[in-house]
């Protein structure tokens, strides 16, 4: 039986045995996956991690494009972490990339789990200091374990945000990377300045993705009496679709419209972070 063909348990237990393989000759926390009733689960040192989806949508009839995958994290007391948090204490680029690619891989079991009929794409977030940390060939390694989940990269849209004008070359070649390989890629925009990277970088996204107050910006610009010149990189990135990001309440105020779809963040995690004793 191939990894593709085998029921998300089994494949599962295939992860869990390769990262044990990896922990030991990397000298990594303990890392692995569990299930939680019809969830999965994944730990890394005194962590555990959950997903979150929330729906892109079709501003005109509502209709879904798409899954967008959150990270969420707790420690075993039951704090509630964020993932940026979670990704700045780490002490090398080995466990950068290493739960990087764990945590999209526990996305990616739970979207199976849950949406693998739904023909939607997947959408998940690349760290930004994961994509700096890996030199070359940036989706190759994700691309085998997308394969070994019977997922192709045209499913998947990678999501990051640019750091700075420094490392824009090697954004640049990382998401050109992953579009030969199929994936969607797309950008974060949250604050002005973000988008003046997008538009030094070089290479046009699939998606470019809003969030307020920045999209308010664009879609009330005349009530709110803002200075527009840094829309202008949108001119450059006109084949880009536009999905505005916030809250219910935040986008009411906006005309969706002006964008190609929008999402509302999910409060909801699937999982439940304590793990028992018969999971340890």
């Amino acid at each position: 039986m191939s990894t593709a063909d085998m029921p998300l348990t089994e494949l599962m237990n295939y992860f869990n045995d390769q990262l044990q393989l990896q922990a030991r000759t990397n000298a990594l926390p303990a890392t692995g996956f569990y299930k939680a009733g019809k969830n999965y689960g994944a730990r890394f040192g005194g962590l555990t991690f959950g997903s979150r989806f929330s729906t892109i949508n079709k501003p005109q009839d509502g209709t879904i494009i798409g899954h967008a995958a959150e990270l969420s994290v707790r420690s075993l007391t039951g704090r509630e972490v964020t993932s940026e948090e979670v990704f700045q204490s780490l002490d090398s680029k080995e466990q950068i990339v290493h739960l990087d690619r764990l945590t999209r891989t526990l996305h990616s079991l739970n979207y199976l789990q849950h949406y693998d009929n739904s023909n939607t794409l997947l959408s998940l977030n690349v760290q930004p200091r994961h994509i700096i940390a890996v030199p070359t060939e940036h989706g190759k390694t994700f691309e085998g374990i997308l394969s070994d989940c019977g997922l192709g990269p045209d499913r998947v849209l990678v999501r990051t945000q640019l750091r700075d004008t420094a490392t824009l070359p090697h954004f640049r070649n990382a998401l050109a990377s992953y579009r030969e390989r199929g994936y969607r890629t797309g950008i974060d925009v949250l604050q002005p300045c973000d988008l003046v990277l997008v538009e030094q970088l070089g290479h046009e996204p699939d998606f470019i993705f809003f969030d307020i107050p920045g999209a308010s910006r664009i879609a009330t610009p005349r009530r709110q009496g803002l200075q527009l010149h840094w829309l202008d990189p949108l001119h450059v990135h006109a084949r880009a679709q536009r999905i505005i990001v916030g809250s219910e309440a935040a986008l009411a105020g906006v005309d969706k419209d002006h964008f190609d779809g929008y999402l509302i963040p999910s409060r909801a995690a699937f999982q439940l972070h304590r793990i028992s004793a018969d999971q340890e």
